[in-house]
């Protein structure tokens, strides 16, 4: 190799220092969000991000840690000057209990190494570009981290949040625009994530959003929060509203089981008499999935050879029962990714049914 050229390491500490020199070179933040706007939409992304980290986590088998995010206001187009690499955009619409769209922005070096980490591999002997197995790999990651996201909103605002599915494409920043739905020049939020994936992940993620669905945003979790030059009377309220909303950086294990149904809301929530749920929090519990079911006579059952097709009750195409031990929690969809199948949840009990089913 000649010495004229650059090494990765080299290309990427080249990368992270043009990053962090023209990055938001020409907006300044606090003319167009208040102390509180800022901080607010800091634990949106914190807590959301907070809950697909742990979905990622059980995906890839590795430790994934998000931090607490960054807020900034910049442009689509000093973005991508900041970004000049290939990427993975993911396009995200909200199309129940808020209204609008975010984008998140992923390097495509980061999504090959979640994607082959899905697919069994060890995250290190990836190809060189997202191929189009790699790329359905990542897609139904961003669908299940961002379903999952969407339910932690929903709990945070108190009402029920549903997106669209996420649409996945990869682009080169050094010539592609970030998208095409933003007009280049305009301001725009953008929060920023640190995400590391043990030994093999230490980069920036990034989520896009419009400026006014982001006040939007602040304004369903705060009513009465206007647009508003930051004040130390702002900063005091910011303490009292995130006093119960704080939380710390996310840092997650490594689950054993396949990703579950959200957290159920606490107990104290609803009447449970004398159950006290923290009790059996962590009592593991058989999770089946059932396709459909028959009923056979022993002696049909005695004739079954190999390559015997039984049928089922259940018709093509409808939901699959997801059950913990005996009680039905939840249905959902196959999907498959590579060789690996899993379910979908797309049908969920109601948390004081999950609750009150264990009694």
């Amino acid at each position: 190799m000649s010495d004229d050229l650059m090494s990765q390491e080299e290309l990427d500490a080249l990368l992270q220092e043009h990053s962090q020199k023209s990055r938001f070179p020409s907006l300044n933040t606090d003319d167009y969000l208040s102390v509180i706007e800022q901080d607010t939409l800091a634990e949106i992304g914190n807590i959301s991000m907070g809950s697909a980290a742990t979905v990622l986590s059980t995906l890839a088998n590795h430790k994934v840690r998000i931090t607490v995010p960054k807020v900034y206001v910049s442009t689509a187009r000093a973005v991508a000057e900041s970004y000049p690499i290939p990427c993975v955009v993911v396009n995200v619409d909200y199309v129940q209990g808020l209204q609008g769209a975010n984008v998140l922005v992923i390097r495509e070096t980061d999504a090959l190494v979640i994607a082959s980490l899905m697919m069994g591999g060890d995250g290190t002997n990836v190809p060189a570009e997202l191929d189009e197995l790699y790329l359905s790999a990542v897609t139904e990651a961003m669908n299940m981290m961002m379903g999952s996201a969407a339910t932690s909103m929903s709990e945070l605002f108190g009402r029920p949040i549903e997106i669209s599915p996420p649409i996945t494409t990869w682009r080169d920043l050094a010539q592609d625009p970030l998208t095409t739905d933003i007009p280049a020049d305009e301001p725009i939020v953008v929060v920023a994530f640190r995400m590391e994936i043990e030994n093999l992940v230490d980069s920036t993620m990034l989520q896009i959003i419009d400026i006014e669905f982001a006040r939007d945003m602040v304004r369903a979790l705060l009513p009465g929060e206007e647009p508003r030059a930051a004040s130390s009377e702002d900063e005091a309220a910011v303490a009292a509203q995130w006093t119960e909303l704080k939380r710390q950086p996310v840092e997650t294990a490594v689950p054993q089981t396949p990703p579950q149904a959200p957290a159920v809301a606490p107990a104290a929530q609803y009447d449970l008499g004398n159950v006290n749920i923290d009790l059996i929090r962590d009592i593991p519990v058989q999770v089946r999935a059932i396709l459909g079911r028959t009923k056979m006579s022993i002696d049909n059952i005695l004739r079954l050879g190999p390559g015997h097709i039984m049928e089922l009750e259940s018709l093509h195409g409808e939901p699959i029962d997801l059950y913990a031990n005996d009680t039905l929690i939840a249905r959902g969809e196959v999907v498959v990714v590579g060789e690996q199948f899993g379910v979908r949840i797309t049908e969920i009990a109601t948390p004081q049914d999950r609750i009150t089913s264990i009694r």
